[in-house]
């Protein structure tokens, strides 16, 4: 199940759903039915969903929006009680049905029902069961037009994320030293950020444990010379931010230091190439080549990026071969990695929004550089 936000702002979700009618209109759907958290986030203003009970929302052509979920986890939704009508179900009751008897109610009474794409197979034949009397098709395309472009509202939240999301590695820039394993590391940082009530995972990798890409913290203590490469994730009303910053303690040894250059060089050049009309791929390519021109390009396991929005990682995505071209409003990670197993990892991780003529790099007091000794 995707990790999101309890809720976003109202206005936005409001947003989301008359954009949703527009394409519905386009594409002659009589409503769409949402069932990922992510969408019933997006679309009905609460990420509670199904699990082996039903939960799910729709949204009409007409623009009345429904949740279905059981009776006693009624409260759980009150966050969609603005916008949405709810309709629960006991446990002795069929939910399916009852969510056929939702639509009715709504006058969906003929046409094509728009399917959310995460939904499960299982739920997508009882679903045909009881809307019998309606055509069931994906309605993937529309919910990913909506979601992946972002409204100037939205992008303010993901600048708000960002800027919460600096601090974390600020704070840390005092904290590593020799002796200190990455576990305490991690520790000492959601201590301290707890005290204002805001939650951290973030992942602390050091020296050859960095060479797994998302390899879990663990025990190792921090050594001199290590690269220390940390992950962290922050989520402003339901927005989330996405940053990695390579530290040094002390000095790195000259291949890694290579490898840093490397990294950094491939991450600006991808980001000064980033505008509309690129395709997604093109920029993988530009940041994969001066890798692997600089001796490294085995070493770049990863794709260069992700967007991000609701989700951490969601559409587009920077990977060789998606010819999808960026828009005004797509948000997404540049992060391009090497990762030499046994000796040490290097990941650098910005987050840009595509204007109408390039992309805006957000940032606040937290330099893209945390180490001087990479340049020494």
């Amino acid at each position: 199940m995707a990790q999101v936000g309890p809720s976003i702002p109202e206005d936005i979700v409001r947003k989301h759903v008359a954009r949703l009618r527009e394409l519905m209109r386009q594409d002659d759907l009589a409503a769409v039915l949402v069932f990922d958290p992510s969408n019933m986030l997006a679309f009905t203003g609460t990420p509670h969903a199904a699990s082996d009970r039903l939960t799910c929302g729709t949204v009409t052509r007409d623009g009345e929006v429904i949740v279905v979920c059981p009776a006693f986890e009624r409260p759980a939704v009150s966050d969609a009680e603005a916008i949405a009508t709810v309709h629960t179900w006991e446990e002795h009751e069929d939910a399916y049905r009852r969510f056929a008897d939702g639509l009715k109610q709504a006058g969906v009474r003929a046409g094509k029902l728009g399917m959310d794409g995460r939904i499960w197979l299982e739920a997508w034949q009882r679903f045909t069961a009881v809307c019998d009397w309606l055509e069931l098709r994906s309605a993937e395309n529309l919910i990913r037009e909506v979601r992946i472009c972002k409204s100037p509202a939205e992008q303010e939240l993901l600048r708000a994320a960002h800027r919460k999301g600096e601090r974390v590695f600020l704070a840390l820039q005092e904290m590593i030293r020799p002796g200190v394993s990455e576990i305490e590391l991690q520790r000492e940082l959601v201590q301290r950020f707890a005290l204002e009530g805001i939650t951290l995972n973030p992942l602390i990798q050091s020296g050859p444990n960095a060479a797994v890409p998302h390899n879990p913290t663990g025990e190792r203590a921090l050594q001199e010379g290590d690269a220390i490469v940390v992950d962290s994730v922050i989520r402003v009303d339901g927005y989330n931010n996405d940053l990695t910053r390579t530290y040094a303690l002390g000095e790195p040894s000259k291949r890694t230091k290579d490898a840093y250059k490397a990294v950094r060089k491939a991450q600006a050049a991808a980001i000064e190439a980033a505008r509309p009309g690129v395709e997604c791929g093109e920029l993988d390519r530009i940041a994969r080549q001066i890798i692997t021109e600089a001796g490294f390009g085995e070493y770049f396991l990863h794709r260069l990026g992700h967007g991000m929005g609701i989700e951490c990682h969601e559409p587009p995505y920077l990977v060789g071969g998606n010819t999808e071209k960026l828009r005004p409003g797509m948000c997404m990670s540049v992060e391009p990695g090497i990762y030499v197993r046994g000796e040490f990892g290097i990941r650098i991780e910005d987050d840009i929004l595509i204007s109408e003529d390039g992309c805006e790099v957000i940032r606040g007091e937290l330099p893209t550089e945390v180490a001087d000794a990479f340049d020494r």
